[in-house]
């Protein structure tokens, strides 16, 4: 069984006036290459932040005792919305005929 790939394949050998003819198909393959380019986007829009819950107050030693350390903790959704987009630009096709040659 032949590959598609193989540069060269038979024609059925004919008679014409008395000789024989031998014909071949040749084929090249052509790699063919087109640049993109792509530019990426990237648009934020309005920050949100909300309380989540809740505040807390943690004591901490202060090592001192005439001083008193605390701690408040607030968990806060902060919301973020970001718009991803790219450009994208096609250049010229361009063959590499004889690569590998």
């Amino acid at each position: 069984m032949k590959s598609m790939y193989e540069p060269y394949s038979e024609i059925a050998e004919t008679e014409k006036d008395g000789k024989k003819e031998c014909k071949k198909e040749i084929k090249h393959f052509v790699d063919i290459n087109v640049p993109i380019d792509l530019t990426p986007k990237a648009e934020v829009g309005r920050i949100e932040a909300e309380c989540c819950s809740d505040p807390e107050v943690v004591c901490a030693d202060g090592g001192k005792p005439d001083e008193c350390h605390l701690i408040i903790v607030q968990k806060v959704c902060v919301k973020i919305p970001i718009e991803y987009s790219f450009r994208c630009q096609v250049g010229k096709s361009m063959t590499e005929c004889c690569k590998g040659c």
